[in-house]
């Protein structure tokens, strides 16, 4: 199995963890095409929730089915980032880019106003996306968001240069353990994220969301 099967198949394993009645929906945007996992109610008030970074829409299964009970659950593949979002057209370059690629992907959801949850990289996202448009943005959860209320202290980043400098599955799941150190952590996520830091899914992650270990 190479590289690229063995992500896409742990991909669909949390995938396949969703609750029934889930639905796989492809969002064209200027920036390429968006993947979003939908569940609940469609006339109810949507949540859309941006994961960290390599940890792909896919992950939020265990929160979908409470949330998706009064919910319209928008769980996004962060264009660039690991998962089944395909780039094309403009390239993903800049905050601005990216702010602009969160416009069209909720006008294409046909979304006027949101609550957005973001954790990590999606939550740096999530905070910015609400400062750049307020008026869409009803409620704002941050979860451990990254370099929104502080930058990262020197000793984390002395930690992290293994996984900087060359990213492997075994340094990703080493620096898993340590930043997730007393908690159950689910390994059908530990190996979907990596399998995806280490460079065996989308490989043209945009350079916001590969500027530092992010889980």
């Amino acid at each position: 199995m190479s590289s690229s099967q063995e992500f896409f198949a742990a991909y669909d394993a949390l995938l396949a963890r969703w609750p029934t009645g889930t639905a796989e929906i492809d969002v064209p945007t200027p920036y390429g095409t968006t993947r979003v996992h939908a569940y609940g109610p469609a006339d109810a008030t949507p949540v859309l929730l941006l994961h960290g970074g390599g940890s792909t829409g896919a992950v939020w299964f265990a929160n979908a089915p409470t949330l998706g009970t009064h919910h319209r659950v928008l769980a996004v593949d962060i264009l660039g980032d690991a998962g089944r979002s395909i780039p094309g057209g403009r390239p993903l370059r800049t905050t601005i880019d990216l702010m602009a690629w969160l416009d069209a992907l909720l006008d294409g959801l046909t979304v006027s106003r949101t609550h957005l949850l973001g954790h990590s990289y999606g939550g740096w996202i999530a905070l910015t996306y609400a400062l750049h448009a307020a008026r869409r943005v009803d409620r704002l959860v941050l979860l451990d968001p990254t370099q929104c209320f502080a930058n990262f202290r020197p000793g984390f980043l002395l930690r992290s240069l293994p996984i900087l400098l060359r990213p492997t599955q075994a340094r990703a799941r080493v620096y898993l353990d340590r930043e997730t150190a007393g908690t159950d952590t689910d390994l059908g996520w530990k190996r979907l994220y990596a399998l995806a830091v280490s460079g065996f899914a989308n490989r043209n992650w945009s350079s916001a969301a590969a500027r530092t270990p992010q889980h």
